[in-house]
């Protein structure tokens, strides 16, 4: 459960993912490739550098959408608070953690890649920025497609989702999460969440 490594494999894995823009973010006339491209250049430049956790968060919040994730993982805005109340902030909150601890690992663990940027469709939902990720797995060779779904919010350019493969992140969230809460409830999602951060953490701490 909570398994979306698939997802975030290369998504987060790739040397160009997202995340620029020391202080200022990137303005929405800038493109999203070009937006996506200095923000992920600037991420993984932070984490060669090592730098302190709170500036890694910092870089990787301003590119990332969570409140979309939060509510397309739960049927979209209109279904949002029916399914988490009376918890949505600490769902939101929890999922916020999750998938700025799997966006880092992907980044710090992932090292042997080549990242390719195919090209930048819009679509009726969100500009697709594409790339290919070319990896080594178990020895053989693999290209992994990876699109960033951006839209514009407050003039800024943010990723709302990421699709693996034509695996969208969101929509893996909504059949797990779903499952979970017409069987147990918002209740045992958030306590699923807690056990996965829980999870990170100590793996993390044993490396």
């Amino acid at each position: 459960m909570l398994n979306s490594a698939r997802n975030f494999i290369t998504g987060l894995a790739l040397s160009s993912v997202c995340l620029l823009g020391l202080a200022r973010p990137a303005a929405a006339a800038e493109g999203a490739m070009d937006t996506f491209k200095a923000r992920h250049g600037k991420v993984v430049e932070l984490v060669k550098k090592r730098a302190d956790i709170a500036t890694l968060q910092k870089e990787v919040d301003a590119l990332l959408d969570y409140k979309a994730l939060a509510e397309t993982s739960l049927g979209g805005p209109a279904r949002y608070a029916a399914k988490c109340e009376p918890r949505c902030a600490e769902f939101e909150a929890l999922l916020t953690r999750l998938i700025r601890e799997n966006y880092l690992k992907r980044i710090r663990t992932d090292k042997k890649y080549e990242l390719a940027y195919v090209g930048e469709e819009t679509k009726p939902r969100g500009t697709h920025v594409i790339t290919n990720v070319s990896l080594s797995r178990d020895g053989k060779p693999e290209v992994v497609e990876v699109v960033y779904v951006m839209h514009q919010v407050n003039g800024v350019w943010l990723t709302e989702d990421i699709i693996t493969d034509g695996i969208s992140l969101a929509k893996n969230y909504k059949f797990e999460f779903n499952k979970i809460l017409k069987d147990k409830g918002i209740n045992e999602l958030i306590a699923r969440l807690e056990a996965k951060l829980t999870e990170l953490a100590s793996n993390a701490a044993a490396k």
